[in-house]
């Protein structure tokens, strides 16, 4: 017997088994789905307790044994389910940080508190060369609480460059001496542009520059040659940060950087919707 699969692309449902694959099958968010086995090989049905496996929003084991790549990413709510006309018991508790079905939600990237997600630099959009200029635009909609947005450095050391929320404000603070601070407006574009002189951080009308000494930005220049080098989302290595966010894309030298595509990323990131408030209102546990 072959293994079905249950896959959603854009807001098509299809199925799959083996040779079989349906097309279109259901569409829309408040969904009840039922599956049907009917077809059962011969060890299985003489076995006196037959066990079968049922994964709901990933796989049953390590996405490289697939024959072909497949990014599980499946971001949604699971309100109850039934096996054999019995409320189902999952084999493990549901981590406190799934997802509410009562949270109103839109389009985008949510952080809660403590998520994060990993970039190698060696895998995005690399600087221009001559001369050397990078940037990075967060599409911010909600922050709130206090912690890493974004930082540029290696897992053992302090960031070189980082931008942080703190008190409504982001801070850009930098490894070659003092930071400055930007008020935030959500629902704008963060902007952040670097040379070897200089660091520009703006939103909307808004803009902060921050002047560096000679050869300020060198080590960080050299992190894309360091195999270690990283671009950190939300908290960094050893941070317990209290900020959590939205974000409508993440670009990088104008290119759209993918969550689902990260080195690493934290299990509890709503990867394709937001919560369309960050108040008390915002519960993230089941």
């Amino acid at each position: 017997m072959g293994i079905p699969t249950l896959m959603m692309t854009g807001l098509c449902w299809d199925f799959g088994m083996a040779d079989l694959r349906s097309s279109c099958t259901i569409i829309g968010p408040n969904l009840q789905w039922v599956l049907r086995l009917r077809q059962v090989s011969g060890p299985l049905a003489g076995k006196a307790q037959p066990v079968m496996k049922i994964a709901l929003g990933g796989l049953l084991f390590h996405p490289s044994n697939l024959r072909l790549p497949l990014v599980p990413a499946l971001d949604g709510c699971l309100r109850h389910d039934v096996w054999l006309g019995q409320q189902a018991q999952t084999s493990a508790p549901i981590p406190t940080s799934t997802r509410s079905c009562a949270v109103e939600s839109q389009p985008g990237v949510f952080f809660p508190p403590r998520a994060h997600a990993e970039f190698s630099l060696r895998g995005i959009p690399q600087p221009h060369a001559e001369p050397w200029a990078f940037s990075l635009e967060l599409g911010l909609q909600l922050a709130a609480g206090a912690g890493h947005l974004l930082a540029l450095g290696t897992p053992e050391n302090s960031p070189w460059l980082s931008l942080r929320l703190q008190d409504q404000k982001v801070v850009l603070s930098s490894a070659s001496g003092p930071g400055l601070d930007l008020s935030l407006v959500s629902g704008l574009p963060l902007q952040l542009k670097m040379d070897m002189s200089r660091v520009v951080l703006s939103q909307g009308p808004k803009e902060e520059v921050l002047a560096l000494p000679p050869l300020g930005l060198e080590p960080l220049s050299n992190l894309w040659a360091q195999p270690q080098g990283f671009l950190f989302l939300g908290a960094v290595p050893g941070e317990v940060s209290s900020a959590s966010f939205c974000l409508d894309g993440l670009w990088a030298q104008g290119q759209r950087l993918d969550v689902d595509q990260a080195l690493s990323r934290s299990q509890d990131i709503w990867t394709h919707s937001c919560p369309q408030s960050l108040g008390n209102g915002t519960d993230t546990s089941h």
